[in-house]
């Protein structure tokens, strides 16, 4: 079935009800600290409440759907609601729900959160978090970042220090570098001037998002896919529209989307899907460059962060189909989206669009007002990085990543064989059923207090922003996504954890 977002905002209206699983969603990591549970429930409701996440007069879940949700028991969340109410965050009357009192916000505070984000936000104590798919810093990158005169010479580094600083397009050696790269390694021939840089893919995304979606207007995604798309897009008040992908995204069903909603944007993730880690077949991406060229006012979005992370051997670029450009030259609405952040190092937040002269134009008018730029000298050590060092860095990464996913999949075969998942070409994480009738939410709050940090499928699903639980999310709730990044050691005890951690509330 094909599930869609409402747009309306998170926080709700008056008068409204927060299903459990949204606000489990949004509750993110609230366990993982030390106290009784209930003090921790209480404390991060009315932090939300601060926030502007929650609305006055919201009512909230009832006490044995949260609990079930939390995978705690009802005691714990009345004694949660009872102190709220003790505080004057919360009020109830008698045979009535559990409401949020007035509190002062203002609009800009006022936003729909996808609870990936929230748990980010918060602070961890997580033994093992196979949350966050982020690595760790290449040695050759930390090696440049902590002496650049080891890419940059004297003169390289001058032509950066004696300028402004100022680059909405991006520096224009890391643009030229960006462009070299995207033609001779990634086979999509490419100029500078059709290169944005961006700080981070999330950024490109936004930018693509904000000056190219009207609030309201459809977008089709995978379901599951990346949730920073699915942030930018609630954000931006867009109507979601999700395709299954699991197993692959069905061309078919996307072309049937596409005729019959004419979305703005359709974003995709071919070249090692987040968070399958599937490799789109080539006769797919080239049905879906047709479908592109036959639907000129969609922009479809390909998100290429992943595509330089095979789990084979050999060079990257070995095992990947054509980019979607590649395969509508010339068509100005198939737009590349990359980046650095899981190949080099997340800190150095250098991502980029690909896109035709005029839409760079748009987007760098964007980022001027966002940013007004990234950071220059960072810039100039990610162009000398990618002409230089890039292959011995890719290699080093496959090695890296192949030793943590081996650790990963042959914990979870030992421990949990009941589990099952996709088998990835490549990326950085695994998407994990459960088996039975568990639940994916519930599972990761038990897991928080046995020490493990995991992501409940919902928050990948383009059905899980609805405020009343209406989306089509009964297959995303099965699942967990699980990143394969910490030291293997730390992949394999996570496991135990995981194995040891209660399927359903008790």
């Amino acid at each position: 079935m094909i599930g869609t977002i409402m747009t309306g905002p998170i926080h709700g209206t008056s008068g409204e009800k927060l299903s459990a699983a949204a606000l489990a969603d949004l509750l993110g990591r609230w366990s993982a600290a030390e106290g009784p549970l209930y003090r921790l429930l209480a404390a991060r409701i009315a932090r939300l409440t601060d926030g502007g996440e929650l609305a006055a007069g919201l009512r909230l879940p009832a006490e044995r759907d949260l609990a079930a949700a939390l995978s705690v028991s009802r005691n714990t969340v009345a004694a949660a609601y009872q102190l709220l109410r003790d505080d004057g965050m919360a009020e109830s009357r008698q045979g009535a729900a559990t409401r949020i009192v007035p509190h002062r916000t203002t609009p800009a505070a006022v936003h729909r959160a996808n609870g990936f984000f929230a748990s980010l936000l918060e602070a961890s104590a997580a033994d093992a978090d196979l949350s966050l798919a982020t690595v760790d810093c290449a040695p050759q990158v930390a090696k440049a970042l902590a002496d650049p005169a080891t890419v940059l010479d004297p003169a390289e580094s001058a032509l950066v220090t004696r300028t402004s600083g100022y680059f909405p397009h991006g520096l224009p050696t890391l643009r030229a570098a960006i462009a070299g790269h995207l033609t001779d390694r990634l086979r999509l021939p490419s100029t500078p001037a059709q290169v944005v840089v961006t700080t981070g893919a999330q950024q490109a995304l936004d930018l693509l998002i904000r000056s190219e979606v009207l609030p309201g207007q459809p977008v089709a995604v995978e379901d599951p896919t990346f949730p920073g798309a699915l942030d930018a897009l609630h954000r931006a008040g867009a109507r979601v529209i999700g395709i299954p992908a699991t197993g692959g995204l069905d061309p078919e069903r996307l072309e049937h989307v596409v005729r019959t909603h004419r979305p703005a944007l359709v974003y995709l993730v071919p070249s090692y899907h987040n968070p399958t880690g599937r490799l789109m077949p080539a006769e797919h991406r080239e049905r879906i460059a047709r479908l592109a060229a036959a639907s000129p006012d969609t922009l479809f979005v390909d998100d290429m962060t992943l595509a330089e992370l095979p789990l084979g051997h050999g060079p990257a670029w070995a095992f990947r189909a054509l980019p979607l450009a590649a395969l509508g030259p010339g068509q100005p609405n198939i737009v590349s989206v990359g980046s650095l952040s899981k190949l080099y190092w997340g800190g150095l937040r250098t991502g980029w669009i690909r896109a035709s002269e005029g839409l760079v134009a748009r987007l760098a008018a964007a980022k001027a007002t966002a940013d007004q730029g990234s950071a220059a000298f960072q810039q100039a050590i990610t162009a000398a990085l990618l002409r230089g060092s890039h292959d011995e860095i890719v290699k080093w990464r496959g090695e890296w990543l192949r030793y943590r996913y081996d650790a990963l999949a042959g914990a979870l075969r030992a421990c949990l064989p009941g589990w099952t998942w996709p088998e990835p070409d490549g990326g950085l994480t695994l998407w994990v059923r459960l088996p039975g009738q568990d639940e994916g939410g519930a599972f990761a709050q038990a897991a928080l207090r046995h020490g493990v940090a995991v992501v409940p499928g919902r928050l990948l699903s383009a059905g899980a922003g609805d405020a009343q639980g209406a989306g089509d999310t009964r297959g995303a709730r099965e699942y967990v996504r699980l990143a394969f990044v910490q030291p293997p050691d730390l992949l394999r005890s996570a496991v135990r954890a995981l194995a040891a951690t209660p399927a359903r509330s008790r």
